[in-house]
């Protein structure tokens, strides 16, 4: 989707002080459709709409040629786009089907524009969200958009019930140690076999569509897994273990012990069917996560991997000795901006308390060390006291770095020379120049067509050649555009930048500690910790990176 620009014939017909700025919309389904429904035709209507209610035309959307079954339309993007944006008030249409003739797709829309604040106005059926009436339709389209919705969800709530009783698994992503149909063909494909070739093959290893069988290696490391953890009785020395082994998760990466916990907390191992995990949320129909103590398990038609005494025993041990780490101590001002300069990985903060001396212990350590073991990482471990007050200390002597801060306007400079406002508005006036004159060979190729003047085939010729220049144009348009938006965008964040920074000292002392997180998030994009150094890098468009010797 694009910015909105007025093009020919697009002019503002009410504007001032509190007018509201229209979308029209028009469309035709096909190119024969324009003797008796034309673009111009409902584009005169809605102008004349607009200038008798007082309302000032943004742009004029025009979808040619162009079907209703679905939204996915150019101009109707580029409209939604510019609806999100917050550059018009108001969506006016011919008839509600110029916009639609999906209902659901209807009432999604409707919904849209009532989330963005925007009237929508259908001039012949006499729809207006800003009037009682109207709103009365937006509520009653929104009513049966709610009943669709809790009749689509009880439906595929049901189905998704039976095929679990029956034992089939309700798809989603295939469990690890397992594969399906679909999956086996498209990793053949994908390795280049024909893909008759590659369903022949597929349909040998998996012959029904939508069920489980084993995949022989992953299954492998699935008992190896259970194995590990009977024997060491704990998830991370498991997880320690598998990445020793050289094992690979299905990416090719090194496990974690989330991962692995799953997998040993997975009945799908012993062949039942896991189920009722998510549920529809009514009011948007998206998938929402169930309480576990809620999931339904029945049993499968997959081949188990593991037997019911191993699950168990794997089960009994996990309930008596899996304890998650707790990092419940404190706040960490650094949480989610330190980096392992080993490995790149994450560094979280942790707290121990002695149980004797009760003398507590606060450190920030690579979270890939403890999540995936040695054979990923050695680990760097850092006493959160002297890292914190480094990062402070900086901060506040880069508050006062007068030579520093004077680098502002050098700064802003730079960006503005970087981005060339003036050839980027030279460059933009020559396109919309392009476009009208574009838009206007269209528009003749439309009369053409209308007065018989011109045979279908060399009208789809001419006309598919004229609209591929104009997409070429707007796409121009949308990177000049982008491109000016991304310089102010950065002049500003430049701005934001040093007032954070120059103001960072104050009032220091009288903010708690979640406070003072935020306050340097604010400032920190990212700590990067070696074993003799810290980098730190702050949210400015140039690089600038502080190293030090770790306190």
């Amino acid at each position: 989707m694009g910015k909105g620009r007025l093009r020919e014939g697009e002019s503002v017909v009410a504007s001032g002080p509190g007018s509201v700025r229209a979308a029209l919309y028009v469309r035709v389904s096909t190119m024969h459709q324009v003797d008796r429904d034309s673009l111009n035709t409902q584009e005169t209507r809605l102008k004349n709409f607009c200038a008798s209610n007082g309302l000032e035309v943004y742009r004029v959307y025009r979808d040619e040629g162009v079907s209703a079954k679905d939204t996915k339309r150019p101009e109707l993007e580029r409209l939604l786009d510019d609806v999100q944006r917050g550059k018009v008030g108001a969506v006016v249409v011919n008839a509600l089907d110029r916009i639609t003739r999906s209902l659901r797709d209807l009432l999604r829309l409707v919904d849209f524009f009532a989330e963005n604040n925007v009237r929508f106005i259908s001039i012949t059926q006499s729809i207006d969200s800003s009037t009682a009436v109207g709103r009365l339709m937006r509520d009653l389209l929104g009513l049966l958009a709610r009943f669709e919705r809790e009749v689509d969800s009880e439906r595929v709530a049901t189905g998704m019930h039976h095929r679990a009783l029956l034992g089939k698994w309700n798809g989603g992503v295939t469990p690890y140690g397992y594969t399906t149909f679909q999956r086996v063909l498209e990793e053949l494909v994908e390795k280049g076999s024909p893909e008759e070739e590659a369903r022949k093959k597929a349909r040998a290893q998996a012959p029904e569509p939508k069920k489980l069988y084993p995949d022989p290696a992953e299954a492998e490391v699935v008992k190896r897994i259970f194995e590990t953890f009977l024997l060491t009785r704990s998830v991370r020395k498991t997880t320690h273990t598998m990445n020793g082994l050289g094992m690979k998760t299905r990416a090719g990466g090194a496990w974690v012990a989330s991962s692995v916990h799953r997998v040993l907390t997975s009945p799908i191992y012993v062949g039942k069917i896991l189920y009722g995990k998510r549920k529809a949320d009514i009011e948007t129909g998206k998938l929402k996560k169930v309480q576990r103590a809620a999931w339904k398990v029945a049993q499968g038609n997959q081949e188990a991997l593991i037997s019911e005494d191993l699950f168990r025993e794997a089960k009994a041990i996990m309930e008596s000795r899996y304890q998650k780490p707790t990092r419940a101590f404190r706040t960490y001002l650094l949480s989610g901006l330190i980096r392992c300069g080993l490995c790149g990985g994450p560094m979280h903060g942790y707290t121990f308390r002695k149980k004797v001396s009760g003398k507590v212990y606060v450190y920030y350590k690579c979270h890939y060390r403890s999540s995936k073991g040695p054979t990923v990482c050695k680990g760097l471990t850092v006493p959160a006291k002297g890292l914190e007050e480094f990062v402070v200390k900086t901060l506040t002597d880069l508050s006062k770095d007068q030579v520093f801060l004077q680098d502002k306007e050098k700064m802003l400079a730079a960006v503005t020379e970087q981005a060339r406002p003036e050839q980027r508005q030279e460059d933009a006036e020559r396109l919309k120049k392009a476009e009208k004159e574009l838009q206007g060979r269209i528009d003749t190729l439309l009369e053409k067509l209308e007065a018989g003047l011109i045979q279908d085939e060399d009208f789809r010729k001419r006309y598919e050649s004229l609209k591929a220049q104009l997409r070429e144009n707007r796409a121009a348009q949308e990177k000049a555009s982008d491109t000016m938006d991304l310089s102010r965008i950065a002049s500003e964040a430049l701005n934001a930048s040093f007032e954070e920074i120059s103001s960072f000292g104050k009032n220091w002392e009288f903010l708690d500690e979640q406070a003072r997180a935020a306050k340097i998030g604010t400032i920190v994009k990212r700590i990067k910790v070696f074993e003799n150094k810290v980098e730190m890098q702050v949210y400015l468009d140039v690089k600038e990176v502080f190293r030090t010797d770790i306190p």
